[in-house]
């Protein structure tokens, strides 16, 4: 039905009767007040927090272990989750896994990725929760078509503040070879239907071991 031209001069006094209110009324400042002194390029001094804080919201399991427990750590980790299909890509874990009756596979068929994979990541951006892989610890084609579950192991003295100090570090590992860095994942947050996640080889679950 059309409105009349009554209606809408009432709409219009009804509006303006409620600004009036609003602007007589002094409500609760629901923001904070702006510090405009503080120097908003100031980088983070707890890249760690940043990182996981960012991690967890994306939907990443965070898991910090003590460097000394490292071990018995991993082994009552994937012991509870007893994946099927386990890939390993560090022959330095082999022995541990064997003496701890853990099976796992060191190869994989492209076509028949793993339940889950231990990767170890080199360097972790805070800015924005990447985790960077170099030619050592990177997997062909992609660390991300391995298994549905990743279990990235990395140091927690290895977070840097952003992408051009990740290149730095690479850099200065490899002797000022450019292409130090040879991958760049951020992760992101996995479907979820009928209430339940959906994890796969192209949007795997991140679980971050942090040595510490």
């Amino acid at each position: 039905m059309l409105s009349t031209e009554s209606d809408l001069t009432t709409s219009k006094e009804a509006m303006r009767k409620e600004i009036r209110h609003a602007l007589s009324n002094k409500g609760v400042n629901r923001f904070p007040d702006l510090d405009l002194s503080v120097d908003f390029n100031t980088q983070s001094t707890d890249l760690m927090r940043d990182f996981v804080v960012q991690f967890r919201a994306l939907g990443g399991k965070y898991l910090p272990c003590p460097k000394d427990q490292f071990a018995d750590f991993m082994v009552r980790l994937l012991k509870s989750q007893n994946y099927p299909v386990l890939l390993n890509t560090k022959p330095q874990l082999s022995n541990m896994l064997r003496n701890n009756n853990i099976n796992f596979v060191e190869t994989i068929d492209v076509s028949m990725p793993a339940d889950a994979a231990i990767i170890f990541c080199d360097t972790m951006i805070a800015s924005n929760c990447s985790f960077v892989f170099s030619p050592k610890n990177s997997l062909f084609p992609s660390v991300k078509t391995l298994a549905t579950n990743l279990i990235v192991v990395a140091s927690a003295n290895n977070f840097v503040p952003d992408l051009k100090t990740a290149f730095d570090v690479q850099m200065k590992k490899n002797e000022g070879n450019l292409y130090g860095m040879s991958e760049m994942i951020t992760p992101t947050p996995l479907d979820v239907r009928d209430g339940k996640e959906i994890c796969s080889p192209l949007n795997p679950r991140y679980i971050l071991v942090l040595v510490m």
